[in-house]
């Protein structure tokens, strides 16, 4: 467990779920104001380092008011059910889409060993989220933690159907989860995280939400700070486009496998440049990461292809 002070009132724990290669990988961001809030919580795996990190920034579990999710993977989500006992007077905000699947997480479950397997299981299984410690946030909920600190929840679909982001608007701190991919600062190394069911579409018109607040520093899900909020969302936008091209005339020319599509996004993608300055460890779990999110590309491009056929079809 490591921490990272990032602002006067800001720290990041790492909380390194026990996963060769997940070090520096999933952060729980602590805000404080009067109350306190946390920014997503990691895996049921790491719900002991992420109270000890509590205990290490010397905050009163009793003063953690909200616990804000930006969606309910298990690498953000899956730790919440467990830990409320141990912050008694914390509310769970999260899309009214992920309320279900809190309460009863049996479904959520079964689709995450169908999607990661073994990965799941590392995680761990989550806990139930009793109703009456959640808050269903629309798009435009505000969260007031005192002190003139207020977070606006703003909805990004696109990595989930139900991804919030967070935006303190006094200060321009921006916590995007998922929806500004996934930034590895010592490296420089920037990635979609699109793993099926993606919808493109979706996720571009959530970055142009996230440009339009004009938000200043950005707190990627996975890693940490990424500096200017604009310049890294614009960055995001023109990858996520490239992917898609890159993509799509991989298909036309009769390349399907997710292998043979990473090996021309490499050499294509200048975001994608330092991923072999990672830790071995690190650089697997990037590369099976990286797969997946072209498996979503491959859906969303089977998906728009379908939905032209019957639309010409009908006329």
């Amino acid at each position: 467990m490591k921490i990272h002070n990032l602002a006067p009132n800001l720290s990041m724990i790492d909380v390194e779920p026990p996963i060769p290669g997940w070090e520096e990988f999933i952060g729980v961001y602590v805000l404080k104001g009067e109350q306190v809030a946390l920014i997503d919580v990691g895996p049921q795996s790491s719900a002991g380092k992420l109270i000890e990190g509590l205990e290490a920034l010397k905050v009163n579990p009793q003063h953690v008011s909200h616990i804000l999710l930006t969606h309910i993977h298990l690498d953000h989500a899956g730790a919440v059910g467990g830990l409320l006992g141990s912050l008694p007077n914390a509310r769970v905000v999260v899309h009214p889409k992920g309320v279900p699947h809190l309460v009863n997480p049996g479904k959520l479950w079964e689709a995450s060993i169908n999607t990661l397997g073994d990965m799941a299981r590392q995680y761990g299984r989550p806990h139930p989220v009793p109703p009456e410690r959640i808050i269903a946030a629309e798009d435009g909920s505000n969260i007031a933690l005192g002190d003139k600190i207020e977070l606006e929840a703003i909805y990004t679909p696109g990595h989930a159907a139900h991804h919030l982001s967070f935006l303190e608007a006094g200060s321009g701190m921006l916590f995007a989860g998922e929806t500004c991919g996934v930034y590895l600062e010592t490296v420089d190394f920037l990635r979609p995280s699109t793993p099926p069911p993606l919808i493109l579409e979706q996720a571009l018109a959530s970055i142009d939400r996230l440009l339009e607040r004009n938000p200043g520093t950005v707190y990627f899900g996975h890693f940490g700070s990424g500096g200017d909020a604009r310049l890294q969302l614009s960055r995001h936008k023109g990858q996520l486009q490239l992917w898609r091209t890159v993509i799509g005339e991989a298909l036309g020319k009769g390349i399907e496998e997710p292998e043979a599509i990473l090996s021309k996004l490499l050499a294509r993608d200048p975001f994608l440049k330092n991923l072999e300055k990672l830790p071995q460890a690190q650089y697997q779990r990037e590369r099976f990461l990286m797969l997946s999110g072209i498996k979503g590309f491959l859906g969303d491009i089977t998906q728009n292809q379908s939905k032209r056929r019957l639309k010409c079809a009908n006329r």
